[in-house]
């Protein structure tokens, strides 16, 4: 048995995605955000000391505090992980909000079983829908393909962008 894992064969060929880490205010609202939503569950959390001077270039600097990582995960055993993380021991100050995407923003497409059900559920979790579910097209496969669908597009709690979609 290979003890490297199931992804070794695929990393060994060059790399794999495993998770985007989001910085989020609120832990809990976020992970309920994207339990709720998404149904995403809870693979990992842990607190861990913020150390100054550190390599990881988060935090206040110079300043010793707590932060915790919360990884979620869907139903695939292997991919598709988002880690929440949260400086609270000092917080993290507030990077300038724009409504437009641009450079250095980040889209997160994320595909639900329903994307009416989803929708309904992201406001009441602390999100905002900026575009309601509408027909549409996902970006398909490499001969061009692609999935019809219902999308639709919201905002977490802390103003990540999201692209959701229901094939249909």
């Amino acid at each position: 048995m290979d003890r490297r894992g199931p992804l070794a064969d695929v990393v060994a060929r060059g790399g794999a995605v495993r998770r985007a880490t989001l910085f989020v205010r609120d832990m809990a609202r976020s992970v309920a955000f994207y339990r709720g939503v998404f149904g995403l569950e809870i693979y990992a959390n842990r607190v861990f000391n913020v150390v100054p001077g550190g390599a990881f270039p988060a935090g206040q600097a110079g300043r010793a505090g707590k932060g915790e990582l919360t990884i979620l995960k869907g139903r695939d055993p292997l991919v598709g992980m988002i880690g929440l993380l949260s400086y609270r021991d000092p917080p993290l100050t507030e990077p300038p909000v724009s409504e437009r995407l641009g450079r250095g923003s980040v889209v997160l497409v994320m595909q639900v079983p329903s994307a009416a059900e989803a929708a309904a559920k992201v406001a009441g979790l602390g999100g905002a829908v900026v575009m309601a579910p509408q027909h549409g097209q996902n970006t398909g496969d490499l001969d061009g393909n692609r999935i019809p669908s219902e999308v639709f597009y919201a905002r977490d709690p802390d103003g990540h962008f999201l692209e959701v979609f229901e094939a249909t």
